[in-house]
Protein backbone atom coordinates (compact mmCIF):
# COMPACT_ATOMS: atom_id res chain seq x y z
CA UNK A 1 0.00 0.00 0.00
CA UNK A 2 1.28 3.47 -0.95
CA UNK A 3 0.21 6.44 1.17
CA UNK A 4 -0.08 10.08 0.10
CA UNK A 5 1.45 13.08 1.87
CA UNK A 6 -1.62 13.91 3.97
CA UNK A 7 -2.89 10.40 4.65
CA UNK A 8 -3.10 9.72 8.39
CA UNK A 9 -3.14 13.49 9.01
CA UNK A 10 -5.91 13.16 11.60
CA UNK A 11 -4.75 9.87 13.09
CA UNK A 12 -4.48 10.04 16.88
CA UNK A 13 -1.62 8.18 18.60
CA UNK A 14 -3.93 5.87 20.53
CA UNK A 15 -5.66 4.79 17.29
CA UNK A 16 -2.57 3.58 15.40
CA UNK A 17 -3.10 -0.13 15.98
CA UNK A 18 -6.82 0.00 15.28
CA UNK A 19 -6.24 2.01 12.13
CA UNK A 20 -3.50 -0.29 10.84
CA UNK A 21 -5.73 -3.30 11.42
CA UNK A 22 -8.53 -1.62 9.47
CA UNK A 23 -6.20 -0.76 6.57
CA UNK A 24 -5.05 -4.39 6.45
CA UNK A 25 -8.66 -5.57 6.50
CA UNK A 26 -9.46 -3.22 3.61
CA UNK A 27 -6.47 -4.59 1.69
CA UNK A 28 -7.70 -8.15 2.16
CA UNK A 29 -11.18 -7.14 1.03
CA UNK A 30 -9.81 -5.47 -2.10
CA UNK A 31 -7.85 -8.59 -2.97
CA UNK A 32 -10.59 -11.14 -2.35
CA UNK A 33 -13.86 -9.28 -3.00
CA UNK A 34 -12.95 -6.70 -5.63
CA UNK A 35 -9.97 -7.88 -7.69
CA UNK A 36 -11.34 -11.43 -7.68
CA UNK A 37 -14.96 -10.40 -8.18
CA UNK A 38 -16.28 -12.49 -11.10
CA UNK A 39 -17.44 -9.34 -12.90
CA UNK A 40 -14.10 -7.53 -12.41
CA UNK A 41 -11.38 -10.17 -12.37
CA UNK A 42 -10.77 -10.20 -16.14
CA UNK A 43 -9.95 -6.47 -15.99
CA UNK A 44 -8.01 -6.55 -12.72
CA UNK A 45 -4.79 -5.44 -14.44
CA UNK A 46 -6.61 -2.53 -16.06
CA UNK A 47 -7.71 -1.09 -12.71
CA UNK A 48 -5.97 0.86 -9.95
CA UNK A 49 -7.64 0.94 -6.53
CA UNK A 50 -7.52 3.80 -4.01
CA UNK A 51 -8.84 4.38 -0.51
CA UNK A 52 -9.81 7.95 0.26
CA UNK A 53 -12.16 9.76 2.63
CA UNK A 54 -12.08 9.69 6.41
CA UNK A 55 -10.36 6.32 6.73
CA UNK A 56 -7.43 7.50 4.59
CA UNK A 57 -7.22 10.63 6.75
CA UNK A 58 -6.84 8.48 9.84
CA UNK A 59 -10.37 8.65 11.24
CA UNK A 60 -11.47 5.39 12.81
CA UNK A 61 -14.82 5.71 14.57
CA UNK A 62 -18.33 4.28 14.43
CA UNK A 63 -19.54 6.93 11.94
CA UNK A 64 -16.83 6.88 9.27
CA UNK A 65 -17.35 4.60 6.29
CA UNK A 66 -15.04 3.05 3.71
CA UNK A 67 -14.58 5.00 0.45
CA UNK A 68 -12.85 2.96 -2.26
CA UNK A 69 -12.32 4.24 -5.79
CA UNK A 70 -11.56 2.03 -8.78
CA UNK A 71 -9.75 3.78 -11.64
CA UNK A 72 -9.98 1.98 -15.00
CA UNK A 73 -8.76 2.44 -18.54
CA UNK A 74 -11.24 4.17 -20.84
CA UNK A 75 -11.90 1.05 -22.93
CA UNK A 76 -12.80 -1.01 -19.84
CA UNK A 77 -15.38 1.28 -18.28
CA UNK A 78 -18.40 0.31 -20.37
CA UNK A 79 -17.62 -3.40 -20.28
CA UNK A 80 -17.31 -3.44 -16.47
CA UNK A 81 -20.47 -1.42 -15.84
CA UNK A 82 -22.27 -3.47 -18.50
CA UNK A 83 -21.54 -6.70 -16.63
CA UNK A 84 -22.91 -5.23 -13.40
CA UNK A 85 -26.01 -4.01 -15.24
CA UNK A 86 -26.69 -7.40 -16.80
CA UNK A 87 -26.26 -9.03 -13.41
CA UNK A 88 -28.87 -6.67 -11.98
CA UNK A 89 -26.42 -5.19 -9.48
CA UNK A 90 -26.74 -1.59 -10.73
CA UNK A 91 -29.49 0.17 -12.72
CA UNK A 92 -29.05 0.46 -16.48
CA UNK A 93 -27.00 3.42 -17.71
CA UNK A 94 -25.87 4.24 -14.18
CA UNK A 95 -22.42 4.61 -12.70
CA UNK A 96 -20.92 1.81 -10.64
CA UNK A 97 -21.71 2.14 -6.93
CA UNK A 98 -21.33 -1.05 -4.93
CA UNK A 99 -21.73 -1.58 -1.18
CA UNK A 100 -18.76 -2.70 0.90
CA UNK A 101 -19.22 -4.90 3.99
CA UNK A 102 -15.99 -5.74 5.79
CA UNK A 103 -15.84 -8.85 8.00
CA UNK A 104 -15.13 -6.64 11.01
CA UNK A 105 -18.43 -4.79 10.54
CA UNK A 106 -17.35 -1.56 8.81
CA UNK A 107 -19.34 -0.63 5.73
CA UNK A 108 -18.90 1.70 2.77
CA UNK A 109 -18.88 1.52 -1.01
CA UNK A 110 -16.69 1.45 -4.07
CA UNK A 111 -17.13 3.41 -7.27
CA UNK A 112 -15.60 3.28 -10.76
CA UNK A 113 -13.93 6.22 -12.52
CA UNK A 114 -12.26 6.49 -15.91
CA UNK A 115 -8.54 7.23 -15.83
CA UNK A 116 -9.10 9.93 -18.46
CA UNK A 117 -11.66 11.60 -16.18
CA UNK A 118 -9.19 11.63 -13.31
CA UNK A 119 -6.48 13.10 -15.54
CA UNK A 120 -8.81 15.87 -16.72
CA UNK A 121 -9.92 16.68 -13.17
CA UNK A 122 -6.31 17.10 -12.06
CA UNK A 123 -5.34 19.13 -15.13
CA UNK A 124 -8.25 21.49 -14.44
CA UNK A 125 -7.13 21.88 -10.83
CA UNK A 126 -10.37 20.46 -9.44
CA UNK A 127 -10.01 20.77 -5.69
CA UNK A 128 -11.82 17.55 -4.79
CA UNK A 129 -9.34 15.47 -6.77
CA UNK A 130 -6.30 17.45 -5.69
CA UNK A 131 -7.44 16.75 -2.14
CA UNK A 132 -8.11 13.06 -2.82
CA UNK A 133 -4.66 12.74 -4.35
CA UNK A 134 -3.21 14.24 -1.17
CA UNK A 135 -4.82 11.73 1.19
CA UNK A 136 -5.36 8.56 -0.85
CA UNK A 137 -3.90 5.19 0.02
CA UNK A 138 -3.13 3.23 -3.16
CA UNK A 139 -3.60 -0.53 -2.81
CA UNK A 140 -3.35 -1.75 -6.41
CA UNK A 141 -1.76 0.32 -9.16
CA UNK A 142 -1.09 -1.23 -12.59
CA UNK A 143 -2.15 2.11 -14.17
CA UNK A 144 0.54 3.99 -12.18
CA UNK A 145 -1.87 6.47 -10.65
CA UNK A 146 0.88 7.20 -8.14
CA UNK A 147 2.98 8.75 -10.94
CA UNK A 148 -0.03 10.76 -12.14
CA UNK A 149 -0.57 12.17 -8.64
CA UNK A 150 3.15 12.99 -8.40
CA UNK A 151 2.74 15.41 -11.32
CA UNK A 152 0.40 17.55 -9.20
CA UNK A 153 1.68 17.03 -5.65
CA UNK A 154 3.29 18.99 -4.22
CA UNK A 155 1.15 21.53 -6.01
CA UNK A 156 3.04 23.08 -8.97
CA UNK A 157 3.93 26.74 -8.23
CA UNK A 158 1.59 28.24 -10.86
CA UNK A 159 -1.35 26.10 -9.75
CA UNK A 160 -0.65 26.78 -6.07
CA UNK A 161 -0.55 30.54 -6.67
CA UNK A 162 -3.85 30.34 -8.56
CA UNK A 163 -5.49 28.39 -5.72
CA UNK A 164 -4.18 30.81 -3.10
CA UNK A 165 -5.35 33.77 -5.15
CA UNK A 166 -8.85 32.37 -5.66
CA UNK A 167 -9.23 31.44 -1.99
CA UNK A 168 -8.09 34.88 -0.83
CA UNK A 169 -10.35 36.71 -3.29
CA UNK A 170 -13.33 34.56 -2.28
CA UNK A 171 -12.60 35.37 1.35
CA UNK A 172 -12.53 39.11 0.61
CA UNK A 173 -15.72 38.83 -1.46
CA UNK A 174 -17.56 36.98 1.33
CA UNK A 175 -16.36 39.55 3.86
CA UNK A 176 -17.44 42.46 1.65
CA UNK A 177 -20.89 40.89 1.28
CA UNK A 178 -21.32 41.26 5.05
CA UNK A 179 -21.37 45.07 4.86
CA UNK A 180 -24.97 45.76 3.82
CA UNK A 181 -26.61 43.00 5.94
CA UNK A 182 -24.67 44.24 8.99
CA UNK A 183 -25.80 47.83 8.46
CA UNK A 184 -29.39 46.63 8.08
CA UNK A 185 -29.25 44.09 10.91
CA UNK A 186 -30.48 41.37 8.52
CA UNK A 187 -29.88 38.27 10.63
CA UNK A 188 -30.04 35.49 8.05
CA UNK A 189 -27.82 37.18 5.43
CA UNK A 190 -25.31 37.96 8.21
CA UNK A 191 -25.38 34.34 9.31
CA UNK A 192 -24.97 32.98 5.77
CA UNK A 193 -22.09 35.31 4.91
CA UNK A 194 -20.33 34.83 8.24
CA UNK A 195 -20.21 31.09 7.59
CA UNK A 196 -18.78 31.77 4.10
CA UNK A 197 -16.10 33.96 5.67
CA UNK A 198 -15.27 31.17 8.12
CA UNK A 199 -14.99 28.57 5.36
CA UNK A 200 -12.91 30.68 2.99
CA UNK A 201 -10.60 31.79 5.78
CA UNK A 202 -9.77 28.16 6.59
CA UNK A 203 -9.44 27.23 2.91
CA UNK A 204 -7.08 30.14 2.36
CA UNK A 205 -5.01 29.22 5.44
CA UNK A 206 -4.55 25.67 4.16
CA UNK A 207 -3.51 26.86 0.71
CA UNK A 208 -1.00 29.27 2.26
CA UNK A 209 0.67 26.14 3.67
CA UNK A 210 0.88 24.75 0.12
CA UNK A 211 -1.91 22.17 0.32
CA UNK A 212 -5.26 21.76 -1.42
CA UNK A 213 -8.15 22.23 0.96
CA UNK A 214 -10.56 19.43 1.91
CA UNK A 215 -14.32 19.04 1.87
CA UNK A 216 -16.10 21.40 4.28
CA UNK A 217 -16.56 18.78 6.99
CA UNK A 218 -12.78 18.41 7.33
CA UNK A 219 -11.81 22.10 7.17
CA UNK A 220 -11.55 22.66 10.93
CA UNK A 221 -9.76 19.41 11.90
CA UNK A 222 -7.31 19.75 8.99
CA UNK A 223 -6.62 23.43 9.75
CA UNK A 224 -5.97 22.48 13.37
CA UNK A 225 -3.04 20.32 12.22
CA UNK A 226 -1.29 23.13 10.29
CA UNK A 227 0.54 26.17 11.72
CA UNK A 228 -1.24 28.82 9.62
CA UNK A 229 -4.55 27.07 10.13
CA UNK A 230 -4.02 27.22 13.90
CA UNK A 231 -3.27 30.93 13.72
CA UNK A 232 -6.47 31.58 11.77
CA UNK A 233 -8.52 29.45 14.15
CA UNK A 234 -7.06 31.40 17.08
CA UNK A 235 -8.50 34.55 15.49
CA UNK A 236 -11.86 32.82 15.20
CA UNK A 237 -12.12 31.41 18.71
CA UNK A 238 -15.36 33.26 19.36
CA UNK A 239 -17.03 32.39 16.04
CA UNK A 240 -19.55 30.03 17.65
CA UNK A 241 -20.31 32.60 20.34
CA UNK A 242 -20.99 35.22 17.69
CA UNK A 243 -23.37 32.83 15.93
CA UNK A 244 -25.50 32.67 19.07
CA UNK A 245 -25.29 36.31 20.16
CA UNK A 246 -28.34 38.47 19.46
CA UNK A 247 -25.98 41.44 19.34
CA UNK A 248 -24.29 39.97 16.26
CA UNK A 249 -27.45 40.61 14.23
CA UNK A 250 -28.29 44.14 15.34
CA UNK A 251 -28.08 46.92 12.78
CA UNK A 252 -24.74 48.72 13.13
CA UNK A 253 -21.87 50.27 11.26
CA UNK A 254 -20.01 47.33 9.70
CA UNK A 255 -16.67 48.09 11.39
CA UNK A 256 -18.33 47.47 14.78
CA UNK A 257 -19.68 44.02 13.95
CA UNK A 258 -17.96 41.01 15.58
CA UNK A 259 -17.86 38.98 12.35
CA UNK A 260 -16.30 41.88 10.46
CA UNK A 261 -13.69 42.38 13.19
CA UNK A 262 -12.95 38.65 13.13
CA UNK A 263 -12.35 38.69 9.38
CA UNK A 264 -9.93 41.60 9.72
CA UNK A 265 -7.90 39.69 12.33
CA UNK A 266 -7.85 36.66 10.06
CA UNK A 267 -6.84 38.71 7.04
CA UNK A 268 -3.94 40.26 8.96
CA UNK A 269 -2.62 36.76 9.67
CA UNK A 270 -3.04 35.58 6.08
CA UNK A 271 -1.37 38.66 4.62
CA UNK A 272 1.55 38.25 7.01
CA UNK A 273 1.95 34.57 6.12
CA UNK A 274 1.70 35.21 2.38
CA UNK A 275 4.24 38.01 2.51
CA UNK A 276 6.60 35.86 4.57
CA UNK A 277 6.55 33.56 1.53
CA UNK A 278 7.51 36.41 -0.77
CA UNK A 279 4.02 36.85 -2.20
CA UNK A 280 3.27 40.51 -3.00
CA UNK A 281 0.64 40.15 -5.71
CA UNK A 282 -1.72 43.00 -6.68
CA UNK A 283 -4.77 40.87 -5.82
CA UNK A 284 -3.80 41.07 -2.15
CA UNK A 285 -4.83 44.74 -2.22
CA UNK A 286 -7.16 45.34 -5.18
CA UNK A 287 -8.79 41.94 -4.93
CA UNK A 288 -12.08 43.00 -6.55
CA UNK A 289 -10.36 43.50 -9.91
CA UNK A 290 -9.55 39.79 -10.11
CA UNK A 291 -12.89 38.20 -9.14
CA UNK A 292 -13.87 36.99 -12.60
CA UNK A 293 -10.49 35.60 -13.70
Amino acid sequence: MLTASLSNLLLKPDNHQQHNELLQEIGSYILTDILNHPLIVEDSMNISILLDGSTALGIVDDISDIDIILICREECYESITGRFERAGLIPEQSSLFVDVHLPGGKTGHYTLLRLSGLEQALLKGQMDWLWNASVSCIYHDPLDVKALFAQFLPLPPELLMSIRKNAYIDLRSAAKSLDNPVRRGAAFPILFQAVEVFKWALRCAITVEGYPYPYDKWLVPVAEQLPVGKRVLDCMNDFWLYLREDASYAAMYQEDNSFVKMEKRVRKVLLEELRLRGIEEPWLVEWWKYMEE
